[in-house]
């Protein structure tokens, strides 16, 4: 009796010793009992939930397994050895063990959040999303659920509902730097950079020593032309972190901002020395060398491109010989449909060298591509298994070898489609004169870096129209509520509102040639037209994409077209007077 009596004090200092924190005394208590009693069912759990804090989860795993056997529907056990479990990198394995854990004691919400945890691990989101909910559902307010729901909706790209429930957090838990700079993220990830600089200020002013706060406002500050501001956060983030790749390739596209082209190549190249690898390091000095003319080293950085991550492993990177006949190519596209067939413009290079060539594009612009002729066979099924040597066709001005004094290829033509451009032309000429002038002040997509992102002042555009004779055709894809309306407004008369024709590549390319003048960003409509034949007057935020280049009135990608630079500043007003006088 006196015996048991004392393992039982020791369990129970055990217990007391393990909440207090005091580890070392704990597992002293639990191997006393173990030593009289092997197979003590509580001294193992709790000698267990000690090494898993401890994090030694392959033995923390050994003890909790032992002590679910002996007590096999115990809920608390199973909760302690699934999160053993995914501390141990078995997410999938702490899942089965939570799941029974949450059928045995389904109002207890330390099990959900740890089957959550373990779900969210194992890549399963939706489930994971459906145990966090079930946890606020029990803790109305629980601050860790609500902190790992939110960021597993990042995750997933539901940014809406993320940001949602990360208020929710700010509301029940106010200034948490880490909270704060998450909705930062999220709302400069979707070009909402004034309430994201609000949210990085009130993180910074929580946590002055924050170098990722730090550098997320001077993201901001940068995008925005205050490039001084975002170097002074970045030199400071730099002292403490001085061989931190994000933050040099952060200052590199800071200085790209304010024309300083060398500088930023010097800081994207130290990055690259730091991690070989960094992506947006070759996708910044990519860009700024080709938008130099630097051709022959541009073309290597840009083999990092995250479009190929997909195809990777399939793709042949060597360059191509001189005399390339008797070899089959299966040309894979990659990025979107403007680059596909912008870059589809070397296939001919593949063919002089005698190759015959396959193209899968996006099966969008399959069709006008085989009346291009533009390569032998273009499909949109998988490359076949007969051998045919597999590149993508962003790779080939660097697999042909293209130089800084090769001769740049032209567009190519694409043959319309004769009822598509007739049904056009009565809508247009329904509505009402020629000239008709295309418009659009927006392309690509919303990211943290704004990498993809091309926008122009709709307005300031519109007053560059006030004065052009004929009829102003909007052709922007996917306008805001209420966007073209304002539009209209500043332009001071009406509009043929087209923008539906972006649905259809078809229509695209027929309105793309029937336009007279189409003046906006760059996008899919300007290469489009063309490989119809037109030239385009484009608008250019800095620093510019390098297709139309660091400097000059034209491009030597696209003859003809016309180029208006937002300047080094920011500023954009000359950039439409100079418009309104050509137009």
């Amino acid at each position: 009796m006196a015996k048991r009596k004392n393992l039982q004090k020791a369990l129970e200092s055990a217990v007391r010793c393990f909440q207090a924190g005091d580890l070392g005394a704990a597992a002293n208590h639990c191997n006393t009992v173990l030593k009289a009693v092997p197979g003590e069912s509580n001294a193992l759990h709790v000698l267990g939930a000690v090494r898993l804090r401890q994090n030694d989860p392959q033995t923390a795993i050994r003890l909790l397994d032992q002590a679910r056997k002996a007590e096999p529907r115990n809920a608390e056990i199973m909760i302690n050895l699934g999160a053993a479990y995914r501390a141990a990198g078995q997410a999938e394995k702490a899942a089965e063990v939570l799941h029974d854990a949450v059928r045995r004691v389904p109002t207890n919400p330390s099990a959900h959040l740890n089957l959550a945890n373990a779900l969210a691990t194992a890549g399963n989101a939706a489930a994971a999303i459906k145990s966090y909910r079930q946890v606020l559902a029990l803790v109305p307010g629980h601050t860790g659920a609500l902190n790992e729901l939110a960021r597993t909706l990042s995750t997933i790209g539901d940014v809406d509902a993320a940001i949602a429930e990360y208020e929710n957090l700010d509301a029940l838990a106010p200034d948490i730097p880490e909270t704060l700079n998450a909705l930062g993220a999220l709302h400069a990830g979707q070009s909402r950079l004034e309430i994201a600089e609000t949210y990085f200020r009130r993180a910074l002013g929580k946590a002055p020593n924050d170098t990722d706060v730090a550098a997320n406002l001077g993201n901001v500050l940068a995008k925005t032309f205050r490039t001084d501001e975002a170097l002074t956060l970045y030199s400071g983030a730099l002292t403490a972190t001085p061989d931190d790749p994000d933050l040099l390739c952060n200052v590199g596209n800071a200085i790209s901002h304010r024309g300083d082209h060398e500088g930023a190549a010097q800081h994207y190249r130290r990055a690259l020395e730091i991690d070989a690898g960094h992506i947006d390091s070759h996708a910044g000095l990519a860009n700024n060398l080709l938008a130099d003319g630097k051709y022959t080293e541009g073309w290597t950085h840009f083999l990092h491109r995250t479009s190929t991550r997909a195809i990777a492993g399939q793709l042949d990177r060597t360059p191509f010989a001189a005399d390339l006949r008797g070899q089959r190519l299966f040309v894979f596209a990659d990025q979107g449909l403007g680059d596909q067939i912008f870059f589809a413009r070397f296939l001919p290079a593949l063919r002089e060298r005698g190759a015959h060539i396959t193209y899968r594009p996006d099966p969008r612009i399959a069709d006008m591509l085989r009346r291009a002729d533009i390569a032998d066979e273009v499909t949109t099924q998988a490359p076949p298994t007969n051998g045919d040597r597999a590149v993508s066709v962003g790779d080939l001005p660097y697999l042909l070898g293209h130089t800084d004094n090769t001769p740049l290829p032209p567009p190519f033509d694409i043959p319309v489609l004769p009822d598509r451009e007739a049904a056009l032309r009565d809508t247009l000429t329904d509505f009402g004169p020629a000239p008709w002038t295309g418009v659009t002040w927006r392309a690509g997509t919303p990211n943290v870096r704004q990498a993809l992102l091309k926008e122009a002042p709709a307005a300031l555009l519109a007053s560059a129209l006030r004065d052009i004779p004929g009829s102003v055709v909007v052709v922007q894809r996917d306008p805001a509520d209420g966007e073209i309306a304002r539009f209209e407004a500043a332009l001071g008369r009406p509009v043929l509102k087209m923008s539906h024709v972006n649905a259809d590549i078809e229509d695209l390319l027929a309105i793309s040639g029937l336009l007279d003048t189409y003046a906006g960003v760059s996008n899919t409509k300007t290469h489009l037209r063309a490989a119809r034949g037109k030239v385009s007057d484009v608008i250019v935020p800095s620093p510019a994409e390098f297709r139309w280049m660091n400097e000059g009135d034209t491009s030597p990608w696209f003859p003809g077209c016309r180029v208006f630079r937002q300047s080094a500043d920011g500023a954009w007003p000359q950039a439409f007077e100079r418009l309104s006088m050509f137009l």
